[in-house]
């Protein structure tokens, strides 16, 4: 009986136990930002001052989308127009093998839709930080309004104008019949200042304090007051990788999340360290007020404290993709189950096969309890234990592995001993109790 409840404490001790999923990671993780080193992306790189990456085994580098490696130095300034068509493209960074993570706007629907096996790990920012500006002596204050407006729209591939197009989609506003004016994402400001413009799609990362500087004064209308909000910008990486190196993947994004959390409660520390250490954004002549308005700007967006950093609802996913076909921008939708990234699925596999070791180590106790009290039956009213039995409960005591075998064995011995009992009642009845 001892080696019986020796098995049942082993079954018990393997259902408790974590199941390791290892990896291993690369030797170096490159992060490919979608813009210039700004306080946008300051929770990465608090991650990498702050250690966070180092001490999950990590060794990162950070590029800024707006450069190419080595070709600006820290604390310089890149030529150009702010806000600008970043020369880097992220999600090629990524699917061509350059970098294993990077970073991008709710774009990253679209390119998932056209096939690219993307995997959003983490929004980092609940709302996009799109809005309509105008100056503050007018009145373009809802989509409708903006009919009697100069609007200025971006290239339609740029993820500001497709927010622009849904808001006037959801409120049936034909762009047909507006005045358009096309601009580049670095002009929203200077057009709004030198009246080319009376309105424009533009994000708070940046018009606003561009405003302020010219001494403009805006207002600003939510396109997701009309409409699904967005989300802003969203950690990926590609899904082979999640499933080639799963600890990295969690890792990474944990170290991240972290840094963020620290940046956020340390918006002054990290702010003067990106502006001491990091090439300055274009067209910004007060890096440090810059820096220090965007800190702002990511607490807001992030709504942090409030909601988890890196919270993602696949119901809001399915809004937003249904919003981006609505206007054209997706032809087809892709399922979220396939590009979301769910960082509790681990977790609910380790619990269900824990749930299963449990169930398998109940049945074999059970089996084992039945067999010794059978046994004891036997030894009372006399009778020898079939070989039959006596080995297939060896096997089943020694590994679990003969369970099956030793259910079988018992089944079919005591049918045989219910029929030979019959046999001997019929004959002698003595031996009815």
């Amino acid at each position: 009986m001892s080696r019986v409840m020796a098995v049942i404490a082993t079954l018990a001790a393997l259902a408790a136990m974590p199941v390791a999923n290892p990896a291993n990671a690369a030797d170096k993780i490159v992060l490919q930002l979608h813009g210039p080193a700004q306080f946008e992306f300051a929770g990465y790189y608090a991650a990498l001052w702050q250690g966070f990456y180092r001490d999950s085994g990590l060794t990162v580098e950070i590029r800024p989308g707006d450069i190419k490696p080595g070709e600006i130095k820290p604390g310089e300034t890149k030529p150009g127009a702010a806000g600008g068509q970043n020369p880097v493209d992220p999600v090629r960074e990524v699917t061509e093998g350059r970098a294993q993570f990077a970073t991008g706007t709710a774009e990253l629907v679209v390119r998932t839709a056209q096939g690219l096996p993307l995997l959003l790990l983490a929004p980092i920012f609940q709302e996009s930080g799109a809005a309509v500006y105008y100056r503050a002596d007018a009145d373009f204050a809802s989509p409708g309004a903006l009919a009697k407006a100069k609007l200025g729209r971006l290239p339609a591939s740029d993820i500001l104008d497709i927010e622009i197009a849904t808001a006037l989609k959801a409120e049936g506003v034909d762009p047909g019949k507006l005045r358009l004016v096309s601009l580049s994402p670095g002009r929203i400001a200077a057009a709004l200042a030198d009246r080319t413009v009376d309105a424009a799609i533009g994000s708070a990362w940046e018009v606003p304090f561009l405003a302020r500087e010219k001494g403009i004064a805006l207002k600003s209308f939510n396109p997701a007051d009309y409409r699904v909000e967005f989300y802003g910008d969203t950690l990926f990486t590609l899904r082979r990788l999640a499933k080639a190196e799963p600890q990295t993947v969690r890792s990474f994004r944990a170290a991240s999340l972290k840094g963020w959390d620290y940046a956020l409660q340390h918006p002054d520390e990290i702010a003067q360290r990106l502006v001491a250490e990091l090439p300055h954004p274009a067209g910004i002549a007060d890096a440090a007020g810059f820096a220090r308005y965007q800190g702002e700007v990511a607490r807001r967006l992030a709504r942090y404290p409030d909601v988890a950093l890196g919270h993602s609802n696949p119901d809001r996913w399915d809004r937003i993709e249904a919003s981006l076909v609505g206007v054209g921008a997706l032809l087809r939708t892709a399922d979220t189950d396939d590009f979301i990234y769910d960082p509790d699925a681990e977790a609910r596999s380790r619990t269900d096969l824990r749930a299963f070791l449990i169930l398998g180590a109940t049945l074999a106790g059970g089996l084992a309890v039945t067999l010794w009290l059978w046994l004891l039956w036997l030894r009372r009213r006399r009778q020898p234990v079939p070989a039959a039995v006596a080995v297939a409960a060896r096997d089943a005591v020694a590994g679990g592995a003969a369970t099956g075998r030793l259910a079988k064995v018992l089944v079919d011995t005591k049918l045989a001993q219910s029929a030979n009992m019959g046999f001997q009642q019929r004959h002698d009845p003595g031996l009815v109790e």
